[in-house]
C-alpha cells in the first residue's frame, strides 16, 4: 500500500494503528514466532517514529513486549536484510 498526503494528515498514526491492529491479530493467533507485519518508509527518523508508536500502542494494549511481531525498516534497510 503507498499513502501520500500533507504533512499532520494522520498517515503515520492511521498506518501505526493498522500494523498494531494486526500484530494483535497474529497475537491472538498464536502465530508470532511464524510470522510478523512489515512497515516499510523511506527515512531512519520515519523508522524511529513507527517502531516507538507501535511498541506503544502494542504494549498499552496488548502488554506484548515491543519489538515482537512486527518489523520496521528503511527500504535500503530491507534491502540489506535481504541480501544478508
Amino acid at each position: 500500500m503507498g499513502i501520500s498526503a500533507v504533512p499532520g494528515s494522520g498517515k503515520t498514526f492511521t498506518l501505526s494503528l493498522l500494523a498494531e491492529h494486526l500484530v494483535r491479530r497474529l497475537s491472538g493467533e498464536g502465530k508470532l514466532d511464524d510470522r510478523e507485519v512489515l512497515v516499510v518508509t523511506f527515512t531512519n527518523s520515519a523508522v524511529e517514529n513507527f517502531r516507538s508508536r507501535i511498541g506503544r500502542f502494542v504494549r498499552e494494549e496488548q502488554g506484548l513486549l515491543p519489538g515482537v511481531g512486527y518489523r520496521v525498516r528503511t527500504l535500503h534497510g530491507l534491502a540489506h536484510d535481504i541480501v544478508r
